[in-house]
């Protein structure tokens, strides 16, 4: 009985709401709608003709546009254009453009452009351009470009360009970021370039030339040319590098303005070398030196004979490089070893500290020769069966030779020779 009244009601309304109806562009135009589930209301059969100014559906309802609000208890669907307000309890479904604001509880869809606000309990999904905010739980979908905010607890995805920031719980992707920032848990992927911020919690991925923040858990990897700042817990990866590089190992094709700083920087273009040299405490050094002449990463292996026992230790360092000449320059290298005793590992404290300020001369395009002084500070606790500090088996001179706290410090000056290949 209450459906029945309710439907003579709506019936009535939009028998009186009829009389004022306008034609516009051959579109009806009516200022109130009122419907259980389309045709069940006042625009009837002419529902998918009509466009709205207010519009109420019970249910769900079908329009031919909207040019106001509407509300639906479970779902509106319009055919033309929308302006304005759209709330409904599970979607709102457009088949061409939207300018105003949506919120549904499940998913907002639109197959034309999309101008405002979307606000989605799962998902916004829209088939061409979108220019404004749009919030999801789960994601949000554009097959054109995208101008805003994108906030999603899962995905936010855009076919073509975006000048927006995106922010979701796992990833984003994007056709090229021409402007805006990308956060993400997990990564952020650009197919072109990424101009702008991104932070994620293990890689950003870019394939064409990019101006960038990033800062990754795990990597930064660029397949183009990279200008900006690249931190990440792992890897970084450009091709040219204007900028700089910060993480575990940085790899690049050529660095032209900027430094990259790390345990391993590997550039195809750059400084690599290896050298064969002697010192006051080995007498056999190999070191292979990888980075630009600027910064470097120094791998370094080092051994010498004490009592018919092998002493020797494997190191890692940092160095410089100034050009003094066109055949001459100079190398600040800084590198610690442990040192071992006859056995692969000697598991105490035992570190050997050298500063090596060295001279190069070229002798042609394969040989280098190299020299200069060193300062060594080397640290231990090991003692030998006589209470002897095992300091001593690697030279027996020192300028300063203390213990502290059972951990004998002694500090000597030195030199080192050597060829570069």
């Amino acid at each position: 009985m209450k459906k029945i009244n309710l439907l003579v009601l709506a019936v009535v309304i939009g028998l009186t709401f009829n009389s004022y109806s306008q034609k516009e562009n051959s579109k009806i135009i009516r200022p109130f709608h009122l419907s259980f589930i389309t045709p069940m209301g006042t625009n009837g059969m002419e529902s998918d003709k009509v466009t709205n100014n207010f519009s109420f559906n019970i249910f769900a309802g079908y329009s031919g546009g909207l040019n106001g609000f509407e509300l639906a208890g479970f779902a509106n669907i319009i055919k033309g254009e929308t302006k304005g307000f759209q709330l409904a309890g599970f979607s709102n479904t457009n088949k061409s453009s939207v300018v105003g604001c949506q919120i549904s509880g499940f998913s907002n869809v639109c197959l034309g452009s999309a101008k405002g606000f979307q606000l989605a309990g799962f998902s916004n999904t829209n088939k061409s351009n979108v220019q404004g905010c749009q919030i999801s739980g789960f994601s949000n979908v554009c097959i054109g470009s995208a101008i805003g905010l994108q906030i999603a607890g899962f995905a936010n995805v855009v076919k073509d360009s975006i000048k927006a920031l995106q922010i979701s719980g796992f990833c984003n992707v994007a056709k090229k970021m021409t402007k805006g920032g990308q956060i993400s848990g997990f990564a952020n992927v650009n197919r072109g370039s990424a101009n702008g911020l991104q932070i994620t919690g293990f890689a950003n991925v870019s394939n064409g030339n990019s101006k960038a923040l990033q800062i990754a858990g795990f990597s930064n990897v660029n397949e183009g040319d990279f200008t900006g700042l690249q931190i990440s817990g792992f890897l970084n990866r450009v091709k040219k590098l204007n900028g700089a590089q910060i993480g575990f190992i940085n790899i690049s094709d050529t660095i032209e303005n900027g430094i990259a700083l790390g345990f391993l920087s590997i550039v195809k273009k750059g400084y690599r070398t290896v050298e064969i040299s002697g010192n006051e405490t080995f007498y056999c050094v190999a070191n292979f030196k990888t980075g630009t002449e600027r910064f470097y990463n120094i791998i370094s292996v080092g051994a010498k004979l004490y009592k018919n026992d092998i002493v020797w230790g494997w190191g890692y360092g940092l160095g410089t490089m100034f050009l003094v000449h066109e055949k001459v320059k100079m190398n600040l290298d800084i590198t610690s070893y442990h040192v071992n005793y006859d056995e692969w590992f000697t598991n105490r404290l035992n570190l050997l500290n050298k500063v090596n300020l060295t001279v190069n001369y070229k002798l042609n395009d394969y040989i280098t020769i190299f020299g200069g002084p060193t300062w060594n500070i080397h640290v231990s606790d090991i003692y030998d069966d006589e209470g002897v500090p095992v300091t001593s088996s690697l030279v027996s001179w020192s300028s300063y030779n203390k213990i502290h706290n059972n951990t004998n410090v002694k500090m000597y000056p030195g030199f080192t020779l050597g060829i570069r290949l």
